[in-house]
């Protein structure tokens, strides 16, 4: 239910005002750009594109997760990333970064391995090399997650062990 909401709230704001000029670094003040630039794209491909990557990383069958907990941190990463970007930045990808570092299993676990996770590792990489995208903040963003991901196992362990113990 969240990620249709999300998706559908996503293409209203693009069908209202598309990618606004306040979003250019001279259009408005910073605080307000790096709070706003996920909700506009700058073509419905580009919405399109990221609307399955929600679909995708949000779908409860896959992985169970608290979609409102974890929207509202990748959110939150993504204006943390935004100062990272050495182009303007729009779009709700970091946020999916973001989403996916929160969902990566412990290194310890073979996720690596896998040919999805190649995939994404070329794509990633290949976003260096393509004037258009900030690979800067899109790896930022999966970074952080994956230590926010962290951090949740690890509280996760010490409250399993404490209760071991107390």
């Amino acid at each position: 239910m969240v990620r249709v909401a999300v998706i559908l709230a996503l293409a209203l704001m693009q069908a209202l005002y598309g990618a606004p000029e306040w979003l250019r670094p001279d259009g408005a003040p910073y605080l307000v750009r790096a709070l706003a630039y996920p909700f506009f794209h700058g073509n419905w491909w580009h919405l399109a594109v990221n609307a399955i990557a929600i679909w995708t990383i949000y779908d409860p069958k896959r992985k169970p997760c608290k979609p409102c907990t974890d929207l509202l941190l990748s959110f939150l990463i993504s204006v943390l990333v935004y100062p990272l970007s050495l182009r303007p930045v729009i779009g709700c990808s970091n946020i999916l970064y973001a989403a996916l570092g929160m969902r990566t299993p412990p290194l310890s676990h073979p996720w690596w391995k896998q040919p999805a996770v190649t995939i994404f590792v070329i794509v990633t990489l290949a976003m260096v090399f393509i004037p258009r995208f900030s690979a800067t903040t899109h790896v930022a963003a999966f970074l952080l997650g994956m230590g926010v991901a962290s951090l949740r196992r690890f509280k996760s362990n010490l409250l399993r062990d404490a209760g071991r113990y107390l």
